[in-house]
């Protein structure tokens, strides 16, 4: 008895103090990791036209608001142009064939994307008009107003081709174009390699438009994704897909040309845009540790705020399974956050 009573005693001191960890502000971490959430499965559906075309894999608005446009798997970027007209065609890499980049049951995208190119991230400049879209096999492109056949721009830098051109963004002010090539050993139809050797030769570049070249500002990056530029436009935030890191590469002030960790982040990040806060939206092809049983949602996307913190959070079910996220805030609407995914050959967007 007297053995049961201490054990008793023990137990129920044990259960005091706990109890007084969790009330104790140093105590509340736990707590403290509760973040809102948002509910994806507010949607709406944009159907892409007919035929086996994929996308999206990135969207953008134009000066005006209008669109969104967003890459798709035949080569082309599409412009979204209301209910009543839905998408047409707003641009295509040079060499564009509508008949060898049709994708069929015999020849899927992967055959004809080296030849089609692939659009990955796109940017407009607001002020010239021009979309910049880094296509993952023809590299840097540029888009006059008005759409067309694009011109490429960057194919090679420092004698390296572009094998993995992936993510942009413009600095509105200076025209500035920064844009990432994800590796220097494999293409896009090969992603799953970077992540599985841990590939380390990803580059961070920046291309000037006034004097037409391209200089490597960071080399030896571990899968380079999406980035955007911040709201003072002092640094860079990129996506470090493999390792599931956002890091921050300063282009101003006195850290300039340095690269440091942002964030630690439980899933593997695709693109990133600001949240127009001093923050940024980043999307998650998937979560880090993610189980295929047990509750039915995951991980879609997160807020981050100015300090690396997770301040919000966008989850769905595990029924969806992005290609690719990407998020964007309008730029007409203070309070417009639009998600873009894909479910087989469906384009979703949520508007909040």
């Amino acid at each position: 008895m007297a053995s049961s009573a201490r054990v008793l005693a023990a137990a129920m001191a044990s259960l005091v103090v706990l109890m007084l960890l969790m009330f104790m502000p140093g105590g509340a971490s736990a707590a403290s990791t509760v973040v809102p959430s948002i509910d994806a499965t507010r949607t709406r559906h944009l159907p892409l036209p007919r035929g086996l075309l994929r996308g999206p894999e990135s969207v953008a608005f134009d000066a005006k608001g209008q669109g969104p446009y967003s890459g798709v798997s035949d080569g082309r970027v599409l412009r979204w142009n209301g209910d009543k007209v839905g998408w047409t065609t707003y641009t295509y890499s040079p060499g564009y064939s509508s008949d060898e980049c049709t994708a069929s049951i015999l020849r899927p995208e992967t055959a004809t994307e080296s030849q089609c190119g692939r659009p990955l991230g796109l940017r407009f400049h607001l002020k010239s008009g021009y979309l910049y879209v880094a296509d993952a096999y023809k590299g840097l492109m540029r888009v006059a107003p008005g759409g067309g056949e694009a011109t490429v721009l960057v194919t090679e830098v420092d004698g390296a081709p572009l094998r993995f051109t992936n993510g942009v963004d413009v600095d509105q002010v200076t025209g500035e174009v920064y844009f990432t090539d994800s590796s220097m050993n494999y293409q896009r139809s090969q992603h799953e390699m970077v992540t599985r050797t841990g590939d380390s030769t990803g580059r961070l570049m920046r291309y000037d438009p006034r004097t037409g070249k391209t200089v490597v500002l960071q080399a030896g990056i571990t899968y380079p994704n999406g980035l955007a530029i911040s709201a003072d436009r002092t640094h860079l935030v990129i996506s470090s897909t493999g390792p599931c890191k956002l890091l921050r590469y300063w282009i101003k002030g006195l850290k300039t040309g340095t690269i440091e960790l942002f964030a630690d982040l439980p899933g593997y990040p695709d693109n990133v845009r600001p949240d127009k806060r001093g923050g940024y939206w980043v999307a998650l092809h998937r979560e880090k540790t993610e189980l295929p049983f047990g509750v039915d949602s995951h991980l879609l996307a997160l807020r981050i705020n100015a300090d690396g913190e997770i301040v919000e959070e966008m989850r769905g079910p595990k029924s969806v399974r992005p290609v690719r996220v990407y998020l964007f805030l309008h730029i007409i609407v203070s309070r417009c956050i639009c998600v873009l995914f894909l479910y087989g050959k469906v384009t979703h967007s949520t508007i909040l």
